[in-house]
């Protein structure tokens, strides 16, 4: 099973880190007292791998930690460890996509930008088989079958009880190319419509009257959590791979550009007009 790091594991590993750096002792200590290796110790406290519960607790005792603060870091390292649904498609789709839906799952802020397709939180099946023919990867029907089956999937969270604030900007690109036939580009803009009139949701078409702006170099999405101790979480899907920029530096760049694209978009009522316009135009 592949290592997938969710936002929990990195939650514990920056807090026994820290717990760690207050009492001033070396990874090397910490380890040798806890019974595991200095080279273990150091990728956990780097989210890179998950962490026994056992291990833990060795850790909590050795930093000394008062009651509560075991106790909550206990429950923390236990639901770490639990697996998410996306979890049985092992095999079936890449260690970074699957990274990505444990961030995504967890998010309480999704600010989306798009150049060129629809966001698969908001595909319809007939358009995300359409994506998957068409895209880099060679797929067999039984692959693109299952791909499809974790995005629709994935689409469930906007719909729980605690949905995440979804921000969606589309270049107008991604409004009019045709992928999957006339009937496929319809069923999705209404489709589009209707999760725009979700509460939650908010969409903004940035029409090609805009002219450059901040979001040329690509798709990116910006993911925000409830605990403010959560850093926001940068993800950009390229050809050469999937990158997560970590420094703060780049996280803030990610959130000023999504600023100025949404500053520069539509406003959400023009923007659904304008997709109901093209879906008008495809039926």
């Amino acid at each position: 099973m592949p290592n997938w790091p969710t936002l929990r594991r990195r939650r514990l590993a920056r807090e026994l880190a820290k717990l760690r750096d207050s009492i001033a002792m070396t990874i090397e200590e910490a380890a040798t007292r806890a019974g595991i290796s200095p080279s273990h110790l150091s990728r956990v406290e780097r989210a890179l791998v998950g962490v026994r519960v056992p291990v833990v607790r060795a850790l909590l005792a050795t930093y000394g930690t008062s009651p509560s603060v075991t106790a909550t870091l206990l429950e923390v390292a236990q639901t770490a460890s639990q697996r998410g649904w996306w979890h049985r498609y092992a095999g079936s789709i890449p260690d970074e996509y699957a990274t990505y839906i444990g961030f995504e799952s967890d998010a309480a802020r999704i600010w989306n930008f798009e150049l060129i397709s629809i966001p698969g939180l908001m595909q319809t099946e007939g358009y995300t088989r359409a994506v998957l023919q068409g895209g880099l990867a060679r797929l067999t029907e039984d692959e693109i079958e299952r791909r499809v089956e974790v995005r629709l999937r994935r689409q469930a969270l906007l719909h729980r009880e605690d949905p995440p604030a979804l921000w969606v900007v589309l270049d107008e690109a991604a409004v009019r190319r045709q992928v999957g036939g006339r009937e496929t580009m319809a069923e999705q803009m209404n489709h589009l419509v209707s999760i725009a009139g979700l509460p939650h949701v908010d969409v903004q078409v940035l029409p090609f009257t805009a002219g450059a702006h901040p979001g040329t170099p690509g798709a990116f999405v910006v993911l925000g959590f409830t605990d403010p101790a959560d850093r926001d979480v940068v993800y950009i899907e390229t050809m050469a791979g999937d990158l997560y920029p970590e420094g703060d530096v780049d996280v803030e760049r990610a959130v000023q550009a999504f600023d100025r694209l949404r500053a520069m978009a539509l406003g959400p009522d023009e923007s659904v007009s304008m997709i109901q316009k093209v879906s008008r135009e495809f039926a």
